[in-house]
This record gives C-alpha cells, sequence and structure tokens, in this order.
C-alpha cells in the first residue's frame, strides 16, 4: 500500500511538472526575476534549468531584459536548487536582451536558449559549459564576439547561424564536428580557428560567410559536407577545376569539356556529396582505394558516366550517389560494402549486370528503382540481404539472379526476394583486372576494350578501365632560393612524376613540389612532369628550366661594366669596358629563367637592353667566357 502511495505521489508531482514550463519564479540579486523548471527534484541532487514564464515560450517573448545574471543556485520552498542548465528557449526572442551572465554550475545551453535575441551583445559562458545546443544563439544579429571554454565539447547545429555580426570564433579542443548550419549567414565572420580534434565539417556548416577568404583546416578533418564553403570567398577564390580541401575532394568547380576522364589524387580521404553531380561531361573517374567515403549525390545525373572502379574501401554506398547515371552499364560493388542507401542506382537506365558481395546485408528502398535495363544479378551472399517492395521497383523480376549453392530456399522465402522468379544456384570463380584507357584484355578469346562485368559458367571477370590522364600544363617556377625551388602546374590525375634534368626526383599527390637540393653555381635546371593515374601516365608536360647563379662579381680581368639607366622601365644600356674575348651576355630574372641572350667581342663597348614587356622586379645580367663571370644587377619598375 505504501509502494502504490509513493507511485501515486510521484506521478501527480510529474504530472505538476509538466503542466507550464516554469515550476517556480525566484528574483535575483539585482531584482530581476528568473523562472525555473526542477529538473531534478531529489533533495541530494536537486537541479533546476532556467526556463521561460507560462506555459510557451511565445506568451511572454520578452520577459528577459536589459542584463541578466543568473544565479548558481536559488532557494525555492526551503531546498536550494543547483542551476545546471540553461534550458530550451528559455530566452527566445527577448528582442531587448542585452547581456547575459551564466554561472559556473551550468553544464548546458540549451536548443533555441536565445534564439532571435536580436539586441545581445554580449555572452559570458564559464568553463563548466560543455554542451551549446542546437540554433541556442541562431539570430542574435549584434553579437561581435563570444568566448568559447575549452570545457565546451559539443556545438549543435545552428548553433550561431544568422550571427550576422560575429567577426571570429574559436572553436575549442575537444570538439569533433561542426555541425549542419551552424555558421551559417553569420556575414562578419572572417576568422575561424579549428582545433586538431576536429574531424568533420557538415554541410552548410560556413555558407554565405561572405567575409571568410582565408581559413587554416587541419589534416584531422577527413569529411566536408554539401556547401560547407559555398558563397565565401575562401571558396570563391579556388581555381577551377578539382578542388581540394586537404585530402578531402570538396568539389569540381566551373566547366567540364565533354569527354572528361579525372583520376582522384591518391591520398584522398573522401568526396563531398555533390562533387560531380549534373557533369555530363564526365566519362570515367579513377578513385584510389584510399578514399573511405563517398558523400550524397556525388555522381548523381552524371548521365555519360561510363565506367567507375568503386574504391575497396568503401563501406557504404550512400543514397543518390549514382542516381540517373544513365551511361551505367554494370557495376560490382566492392568486398567491404555493407549498405547501399536509397535510390543510390535509381534511374540508371542502361545498367544491365550487378554483382553484390557477400558482405553486403542491406539495400534501401528505390535503391535500384528504374534500373529497366537490367539482364541479371550476381549475388555472393548466402543470407539474403535486407529489401524492401521498392528496392527493385520497376524491374524486371523474371531475370536470371545468381546465388551460392544451397542458398535457393533461402531466397525463395524471403518477404521481397521471393518476387523475382528465375534463381540460378552457382559458385562462380571471381576475377578483376585493370587496364589502362585504350588498352585491350583477353577474356576466353574475346578481345575486351570496354569496361564491365563478363561472366560465363564459371567464371565472373570484371574489367576495370583507367583513365589515361593529359599531360600536365602551366608548369612553371614559382618560388627560388638557395638549395631550394618550387615547382607547380595544372592537372587532374592521381599522382606525378617529377624529373630534373631528365632522371625521374620524386611521386607526388599535389600540384606542386618543392626541389632541396645542392645547387651548383652557374648550371642550369630543367624540370618536365608526367601525370600518372595508377600504372597509366600521360606524356611529359613542356619542361622549365633555370639557371643557378647570385650577385657576386668573378673577374680575372680588368674588365668593368656600367648599367644606365637603372632602375628602367624602358631600355638600359650595357657599358662594358676591359673585354679582351668574345663573351655571352645573358639576362636572367629572379627565379634564374633566362630570357635574353646576347653575343660581345673585343670592339663592344654599348649593348642595348630592351626590358619592354617585362614584369616588375629585379633582373641579373650576367657575362660570361672562360675567363669572365661578371653579373650586374638590373631594376624594372
Amino acid at each position: 500500500m505504501k509502494k502504490a502511495l509513493f507511485i501515486l505521489v510521484a506521478i501527480v508531482f510529474a504530472l505538476n511538472l509538466s503542466s507550464k514550463a516554469e515550476d517556480f519564479s525566484a528574483v535575483n540579486s539585482d531584482g530581476d526575476t528568473i523562472y525555473y523548471n526542477i529538473i531534478s527534484p531529489y533533495y541530494a541532487y536537486s537541479q533546476v534549468e532556467v526556463t521561460f514564464k507560462d506555459s510557451n515560450e511565445y506568451a511572454y517573448t520578452d520577459e528577459y531584459f536589459d542584463t541578466i545574471s543568473i544565479p548558481d543556485s536559488v532557494e525555492y520552498d526551503g531546498y536550494y536548487y543547483t542551476v545546471r542548465s540553461i534550458g530550451d528557449r528559455a530566452f527566445y526572442h527577448c528582442t531587448n536582451l542585452l547581456s547575459v551572465n551564466i554561472p559556473n554550475s551550468v553544464i548546458e545551453i540549451g536548443n533555441y536558449a536565445f534564439y532571435h535575441c536580436i539586441g545581445l551583445e554580449s555572452v559570458n559562458i564559464p568553463n563548466s559549459v560543455r554542451y551549446i545546443s542546437d540554433a541556442a544563439f541562431e539570430n542574435c544579429t549584434v553579437l561581435e564576439s563570444i568566448i568559447i571554454p575549452n570545457s565546451v565539447t559539443s556545438i549543435g547545429a545552428k548553433a550561431f547561424y544568422s550571427c550576422r555580426s560575429l567577426t571570429s570564433i574559436a572553436i575549442p579542443n575537444g570538439v569533433k564536428a561542426v555541425y549542419p548550419f551552424t555558421f551559417e549567414h553569420c556575414d562578419m565572420l572572417s576568422s575561424v580557428t579549428f582545433p586538431d580534434s576536429i574531424t568533420a565539417i557538415y554541410f552548410n556548416a560556413f555558407k554565405d560567410c561572405f567575409s571568410l577568404d582565408s581559413i587554416t583546416i587541419p589534416n584531422t578533418v577527413n569529411l566536408i559536407g554539401i556547401n560547407a564553403f559555398m558563397n565565401t570567398p575562401f571558396y570563391n577564390n579556388m581555381p577551377y577545376g578539382l578542388v581540394y580541401i586537404n585530402d578531402v575532394l570538396y568539389s569540381f568547380k566551373g566547366s567540364m569539356s565533354s569527354n572528361t576522364s579525372i583520376g582522384v589524387r591518391n591520398g584522398t580521404v573522401s568526396i563531398t556529396g555533390n562533387a560531380f553531380k549534373g557533369y555530363g561531361g564526365l566519362v570515367s573517374i579513377s578513385i584510389p582505394n584510399s578514399v573511405a567515403y563517398i558523400g550524397d549525390s556525388t555522381f548523381k545525373d552524371c548521365s555519360n558516366l561510363k565506367s567507375i572502379k568503386i574504391p575497396d574501401s568503401l563501406k557504404t554506398i550512400n543514397p543518390f550517389t549514382f542516381s540517373d547515371c544513365s551511361g551505367l552499364t554494370s557495376v560490382k560493388i566492392p568486398d567491404n560494402v555493407k549498405s547501399i542507401g536509397m535510390r543510390a542506382f535509381n534511374k540508371c537506365t542502361g545498367l544491365t549486370t550487378v554483382v553484390f558481395p557477400s558482405s553486403l546485408n542491406f539495400i534501401s528502398i528505390n535503391a535500384f528503382d528504374s534500373c529497366i535495363a537490367l539482364c541479371s544479378f550476381i549475388n555472393q551472399a548466402t543470407t539474403p540481404q535486407t529489401i524492401f517492395s521498392l528496392t527493385f521497383k520497376n524491374v524486371n523480376k523474371t531475370i536470371p539472379v545468381y546465388i551460392p549453392v544451397n542458398t535457393l530456399s533461402s531466397y525463395q522465402s524471403n518477404q521481397y526476394w521471393s518476387e523475382f522468379t528465375n534463381f540460378i544456384e552457382r559458385n562462380f570463380q571471381f576475377i578483376d583486372t585493370t587496364i589502362c584507357d585504350g588498352g585491350t584484355c583477353n577474356f576466353n578469346g574475346t578481345i575486351l576494350d570496354s569496361a564491365g562485368v563478363y561472366f560465363n559458367d564459371s567464371v565472373v571477370f570484371t574489367l576495370n578501365i583507367t583513365p589515361t590522364p593529359d599531360a600536365p600544363y602551366d608548369l612553371n617556377i614559382y618560388n627560388f632560393s638557395i638549395n631550394n625551388i618550387e615547382i607547380g602546374w595544372q592537372g587532374d590525375a592521381g599522382s606525378y612524376d617529377v624529373y630534373r634534368n631528365d632522371s625521374l626526383i620524386a611521386n607526388v599527390d599535389a600540384n606542386t613540389y618543392v626541389d632541396n637540393f645542392s645547387m651548383i653555381e652557374g648550371e642550369t635546371y630543367c624540370y618536365t612532369v608526367k601525370a600518372k593515374n595508377g600504372v597509366c601516365e600521360s606524356a611529359f608536360s613542356d619542361t622549365v628550366c633555370f639557371t643557378h647563379i647570385r650577385l657576386e662579381n668573378i673577374d680575372f680581368t680588368n674588365i668593368s661594366t656600367k648599367l644606365y639607366p637603372n632602375p628602367t622601365n624602358d631600355k638600359s644600356t650595357l657599358e662594358i669596358e676591359g673585354l679582351n674575348a668574345e663573351a655571352d651576355v645573358m639576362v636572367y630574372d629572379m627565379v634564374g629563367r633566362l630570357i635574353q641572350t646576347h653575343k660581345v667581342n673585343q670592339s663592344t663597348k654599348h649593348l642595348e637592353l630592351d626590358m619592354r614587356g617585362n614584369e616588375k622586379g629585379v633582373y641579373f645580367v650576367r657575362i660570361v667566357n672562360n675567363s669572365i663571370k661578371h653579373t650586374k644587377k638590373l631594376i624594372v619598375q
């Protein structure tokens, strides 16, 4: 009886608490009334959260105003309660609230806690706070700065959405992700500091941050969501083509020509969703096995994509990844994939054959909807995958479905697999081969030159074709110092072989290379680069050369020289005295590239150097023969 009475009292107490948001109010030391909700009624752990007045947040939207100082504890009905959190919507739409002091007892700031506090200028967040919840400060339009303490380990989605005056933010150590919309529409945000704990930046995280032009993203980030940096100078100023942010392939920027083949850079760990969405010019792409994540809709509407080797490291094929890729004819799902998302291959109307691995256990709704050309499945799973009534919507259910020996009863008794009527038990040998674009392969006497899945009674043969990359272009020298030179080029390939004076010196993933070696004064060094996708390589790029020179006078004769005018913006005259043999006069730019050559002899007293059309900067005029190494500096303004 006592136990039943206790339960009844507890139920009545709970119903009383839920009848309205605030359980009681109390006046703080400044004379401000603050409303509280009891979240833990037990005496030893009595805790409350700050909340709004009355039954909903709309009843008294401007109840709090000016400066509010929240105490760390409050007395009610003879008990003291610790103030543990700022509750959901506590200061919702308090447009006249200017500042808030939060006590060290608070560990959480709730959802929409300060939503649309358009007058809020400052908030003191103590080191006790661990969680800033979704939309906590959304639309606090005059909030210019806020210090988030290192105690915070989670910042929710939309937490600072449309904080249009916020200029800088330092994300504390321990935060692992920037969630969707967190800083979207922070118009004045120009500085973001990321900790090394960050591994993911989700979709729209910094979208429409119109002042964000330069940020450093740590190498720990391995996932970046769709439109994370859309409409920011940081992204807008990036060159067209493949856009990489560290080891993430973020997007393809700009227009794409027809019949484009792309090699994803070696070492890439993920490809952002929508990266190639709608690019009808893409016909083939080579993706390295380092890629472990491909986002939603990455290749959606790539209608001319004919072949793709899905990397073996992938565990999930996300929703819409290959939707509307009508040019795909066959797909082999890699052995490590466990699930295929909603509409992943929806409307792949040219798809004829699909191979499912034994690891696959889940195929979502509409995954192969309207793949009307499908004429066979090869399914290696001994236990039928979880599928749905619409997984294979508009697919002919009489096509052959090859399954492992001794599994027929499992498939025929499965609710949705049983809709297929032509199961064939067969154990295949699986062979995968990769060739370069333009090559051929022999399968049982048949010469193959197209990517696809081919099979006979005992063998499933998957032919992958890796696109041969175009030769790199725009090879140039960008930085030069003693024993150190940086070259760069343009190209879309997995990696690049770098040659110096016809010798291979490096293979790199990036489109730049810093060559550090002991240079010989007066020696000429020539660089060329070759692009590679796996073993498939391009022709050589053009060659760029430079000569290592120093500003010095090594004069074994009585030669003397003058340059005038110096500086110049037009022509300059080299005056030579004491030359007793023929010599070469060479003009080099600052990085050692030869731009002019002249011949002089004993009778030459003056040589005119035409510097028109050259960029402003420092140039070197060098006189050389068997006994002379003589250098003058010329400045072009």
